[in-house]
């Protein structure tokens, strides 16, 4: 009994040595990323940064400005614009429906979506999810208005997601199936409509009932009317060629290959939920399938090689020696960056709201800050 008493001071001395040397590294740290965005002006749009660590923010800061009308500040609870960080969101509601058995990955798309055009071959889920359907992107030649010309996405013309749907059905593909790994955000439009198909429910009716809910992401949606409202909502914004601002943001509603809104305050369920899934089934294997590259499917790389690299959504890479899970994003005024390092329990995410300021540039100094300062 003496001996138990007479160990717990040592133990409360050791924490308390410890506890103010992590606040003073957690504190360094900070410092670091407030210098990365120090040139953001106060009247001017600008960044959400954060940094997970153990399954809480050691840093989380707004800095510039989520709305340049009413001068409102961007803090964690800002709602951006996520451009293809949706993608992940997509492939995870995908992944529930295949564990629960109400959709087949190695099924051909014409399963769910019978009035595609007739590609001449088969073209599966999964190959789309991976990015190896073969399907083509936005700038396909099946994009034009009425008068011939190009249609030009973004804020500048205008079609219902019925319209848009419509054009995809009618565009053939770019690549042999299964041959060549190629981005294709039509893959992912697309399977926003074998979601709708296989449960009965758009991909933002789903994601709510299977993500955003069961997380508590209670600020998060796939915006598929973007005449809705979106509390705390940062707006996108571009400068003009003489220094003012105006905003920037869609008029296209469609979703699945970008369209979810969220914060920062939000995404750290989403990013812990990596580590202890309550998705689906509850277990491990669906973050084990959406966390897996295509088996046998290569992607060129810069220096000539061929790596298999691309999960449900996700990359899946390696920086500074470890293993890092996660994606980017733009369209219109966003720019938006997540990391995540699961061997060393840290992520960065920044999300930005102008072109001004890239979330990849800004977002990897914070990601190399973050890895060298906690990754030992």
């Amino acid at each position: 009994m003496n001996r138990r008493r007479g160990f717990r001071p040592a133990l409360l001395t050791l924490t308390t040595l410890l506890l103010p040397a992590l606040a003073l590294a957690d504190a360094g740290l900070s410092k670091s990323i407030d210098e990365v965005f120090a040139d953001i002006g106060v009247d001017e749009p600008g960044c959400a940064a954060g940094v997970i660590q153990h399954g809480a923010y050691i840093h989380k800061a707004g800095y510039g400005l989520a709305n340049l009308e009413y001068g409102i500040p961007i803090s964690s609870t800002s709602v951006f614009r996520m451009g293809s960080i949706s993608k992940q969101f997509t492939a995870m509601a995908i992944a529930i429906l295949a564990e629960r058995g109400d959709l087949d990955l190695d099924a051909d798309v014409h399963t769910y979506l019978p009035d595609l055009m007739d590609y001449g071959r088969k073209v599966t889920i999964r190959q789309m999810i991976h990015h190896f359907a073969g399907m083509g992107d936005y700038d396909h030649e099946a994009f034009r208005k009425p008068d011939g010309s190009e249609f030009r996405f973004g804020n500048q013309d205008f079609l219902t997601i019925e319209e848009f749907y419509e054009l995809v059905a009618k565009a053939d593909l770019a690549l042999e199936p299964g041959t060549r790994w190629q981005y294709s955000n039509l893959a992912y439009f697309l399977l926003s409509q074998v979601v709708e198909s296989a449960s009965g429910k758009t991909l933002r009716e789903f994601a709510q009932d299977e993500i955003f809910g069961p997380l508590g992401m209670n600020a998060s949606r796939f915006n598929d009317n973007v005449n809705q409202i979106i509390p705390n909502r940062a707006y996108g914004y571009q400068k003009m060629p003489d220094g003012s601002w105006e905003t920037y943001d869609t008029n296209l509603s469609w979703v699945g290959d970008g369209g979810v809104y969220t914060s920062l305050d939000d995404f750290i369920k989403w990013d812990r939920n990596f580590y202890n899934n309550q998705l689906g089934k509850g277990g491990a294997s669906l973050i084990e399938m959406v966390e897996t590259p295509l088996p046998g499917m290569l992607e060129d790389t810069d220096d000539g090689s061929q790596v298999a690299n691309y999960a449900f959504g996700l990359s899946v890479e390696e920086m500074y020696g470890e293993r890092v899970v996660g994606h980017t994003g733009s369209w219109v005024g966003f720019t938006t960056l997540y990391k995540r390092f699961p061997d060393l329990d840290i992520s960065v995410v920044v999300f930005c709201n102008s072109l001004q300021r890239s979330a990849y540039e800004l977002g990897g100094r914070v990601v190399e800050l973050s890895v060298k300062s906690l990754g030992h």
